[in-house]
């Protein structure tokens, strides 16, 4: 019988300023949660200084369903990104891969697209695949424990999946000390003994 390695272990990535960073596609978002807000922009910047933007957006009676539909009026232009490709042509010899985000799923679709690594996920979750966004718990349903969670925020993207056994990675140039390993850019990831 040949040898077959086990793919049972997964990487599970958030995708916004994890897998890739894009200032000016945030800006145009940002621009036009404004344009939409209009007069209510001032108390939205308010509630961000504590707050994530759907809650905050919330608060102020913007439904998620609005949300959604608002994000992906914004157009994405990323180009193909040969690096990451390559980083995860080589995790997927290892890992099955998937992406959870809190973006539109029809976002999370183009922004995988257009960066070239589509076909290497096996799955990926948009916010409105679910009933609430992450940090909620159900958000992390695939999580077990011994997969390896990647991410910029903590207490959104690592938090859920540390209670559940998983080995969190930080992406940020301020490390925390919460996580199991800290790195500065996605393309550390391949540097890390997991």
């Amino acid at each position: 019988m040949p040898w077959r390695m086990d793919l049972t272990k997964k990487i599970i990535f958030d995708l916004d300023d994890t897998l890739y960073k894009e200032g000016e596609l945030r800006e145009r978002r940002e621009k036009a949660i404004h344009n939409f807000l209009g007069e209510k922009t001032k108390d939205y910047l308010e509630l961000r200084k504590s707050r994530g933007t759907l809650v905050s957006l919330e608060a102020l009676g913007v439904s998620r369903q609005q949300f959604f539909k608002l994000m992906e009026e914004v157009p994405i232009n990323l180009k193909k990104n040969e690096d990451l490709v390559l980083l995860l042509k080589n995790l997927k010899t290892q890992y099955k891969l998937f992406v959870l985000s809190n973006s539109p799923k029809k976002c999370v679709f183009e922004t995988l697209k257009q960066l070239g690594i589509l076909d290497l996920i096996e799955e990926y979750y948009g916010g409105d695949d679910f009933k609430n966004n992450k940090p909620s718990e159900e958000n992390f349903f695939m999580v077990q424990a011994g997969d390896i969670c990647v991410g910029n925020r903590f207490d959104k993207d690592l938090a859920v999946p540390k209670k559940k056994g998983a080995i969190t990675v930080f992406i940020s140039e301020t490390p925390n000390e919460e996580a199991h390993f800290n790195i500065k850019s996605i393309y550390d990831l391949g540097q890390l003994k997991l």
